[in-house]
């Protein structure tokens, strides 16, 4: 985490550096509005023309592409923020508790909460901020661009923004002339913008499996589970002694449980002692449990991903099942986990079980449980991810903290296009999805004043969706 820190700082002190000296040598060029300072150059503006004009056909042909990803979008986007109006009236304690910041927008940090998405986000830096949104910013003017200059829109210049080492870009068109173009024309040029970033997106995905790829390779058996066992009441012999707290790693959740030996037909098990009660109850005879295993891998709350058994060097489940069937129970193994966050080592001297399913087979206890997606955006973002395979603790091949400071950039840039181009179609006035709305329902109902009405209680509608979440978040706060 420091060394992350330390790159992060070099990278936002080097780049803050590279602003000043920008600026500063390009005073001709330069205006202000307020705290931000504007850099106007025909660069862009060449290289606009360029594209617009040698890859017509090209650009001709995505238009209804661009069109439909905006229309997609735009229904991701709405449905996003009812599914968080939604879980936020319902589960406001449970969300505040989560994520102490005010819900000023469902991206960043309630998109991962919200949706259950915490494992697929790795941890945000100043850095990656900075350059995600500087690519995303360039990308998405650059398309604005290039359908203006495709319809024949005058673009009056083009440049770059700078709020302090935030940087971001803009096109700066001709209003009127943009206004008279075609519905269809001006909806590409809207949508144009978003459909950029999502390309980029998805380049950038690639990009990211590419570099984890040739980068990093399976160094560790990842357990998220001890051994689980389904057992009826009625077969209980009887109930031992509490054996104290631990703190219990199940599903890949850790949290301290109060556990009680139990005899099962011959075999000793543990137990929640909240379910004590209940086990002791007649009435309960007939009901299954979950049980834990009892072995010593739990009673010694062995953590991290296991790199090695004795001399033995453990990449994955297979090789961990393999060094298994040359033990037996009874043998005592020396197994060596690393933490998969702060990459600490710690050594657990372990006496192997018998496996409960085979006689003679010796068993640690652990183990990987897959949990399975819920609903749609889980389900996508579990695709995308599937190359990686869960139960395997991937470790960089070289140079390992930059390693995992690139890799994790990548996967910000991609996620982060994914996220404005979402955000950007939202049907509120100041964003793209603004007027592709109100175009929208021109086009349907080819009546303005009803085009303006439904443009302005779309507005309304998500400000109060707005309000709404910040009424309940300052309820639970105060």
């Amino acid at each position: 985490m420091v060394s992350f820190l330390v790159y992060d700082i070099g990278f936002l002190i080097l780049f803050t550096a590279f602003v000043i000296w920008f600026l500063s040598s390009r005073k001709k060029q330069l205006s202000r509005e307020g705290i931000i300072f504007m850099y106007r150059t025909q660069v862009g503006v060449d290289a606009i023309n360029w594209v617009g004009t040698h890859c017509k056909k090209t650009l001709h042909a995505l238009k209804y592409l661009i069109v439909g990803v905006g229309f997609v979008l735009m229904g991701g986007m709405i449905w996003m923020l009812g599914k968080t109006v939604l879980i936020y009236v319902l589960h406001s304690k449970e969300i505040v508790e989560m994520v102490a910041a005010p819900p000023i927008a469902p991206l960043i940090p309630y998109f991962p909460k919200l949706f259950g998405m915490e494992s697929f986000f790795p941890p945000f830096y100043f850095t990656y901020f900075i350059v995600a949104l500087g690519v995303v910013a360039i990308v998405h003017e650059f398309s604005h661009g290039i359908f203006m200059k495709l319809f024949g829109v005058k673009i009056k210049s083009t440049g770059l923004v700078f709020l302090g080492p935030i940087l971001g870009a803009f096109v700066e068109e001709e209003k009127k002339g943009f206004h008279k173009k075609k519905k269809l024309e001006q909806m590409t040029v809207l949508a144009a913008g978003v459909f950029a970033n999502i390309v980029f997106a998805l380049i950038f995905y690639g990009l990211y499996v590419l570099f984890f790829s040739t980068s990093f390779t399976a160094s560790g058996y990842a357990f998220n589970s001890y051994g689980l066992a389904e057992v009826n009441v009625s077969s209980i012999d009887s109930v031992g002694a509490d054996v104290g707290t631990l703190s219990m790693l199940l599903g890949g959740q850790i949290a301290d449980t109060n556990l009680t030996e139990l005899m099962v037909d011959g075999r000793s098990y543990l137990m929640g002692s909240e379910f004590k009660g209940a086990v002791l109850n007649p009435a309960f005879s007939n009901l299954t449990m979950v049980v834990v295993e009892d072995t010593d891998a739990v009673r010694s709350q062995i953590r991290g991903a296991i790199i090695q058994a004795n001399d033995v060097k453990i990449k994955n489940q297979n090789d961990l099942m393999l060094f298994l069937i040359t033990k037996n129970p009874g043998d005592v193994v020396n197994f060596v986990t690393e933490d998969k966050t702060t990459m600490e080592t710690q050594e657990y001297s372990l006496t192997l079980s018998e496996h409960p399913n085979e006689a003679g087979r010796a068993y640690l206890g652990v183990g990987h449980n897959e949990v399975s997606p819920r609903g749609v955006i889980q389900t996508v973002f579990a695709k995308f991810m599937s190359f990686k395979d869960g139960s395997i603790y991937y470790k960089p091949i070289r140079n390992e903290n930059f390693v995992i400071f690139i890799y994790h950039l990548l996967w910000w840039v991609m996620i982060i296009n994914l996220l404005v181009a979402l955000f950007n179609m939202m049907p509120l006035g100041m964003l793209d999805g603004g007027r592709f709305f109100y175009l929208t329902v021109l086009s349907i109902t080819r009546h303005e004043k009803t085009a303006k009405w439904a443009y302005k209680i779309a507005g309304y509608l998500i400000l109060l969706s707005f309000l709404i979440l910040m009424a309940f978040w300052l309820f639970e706060v105060i």
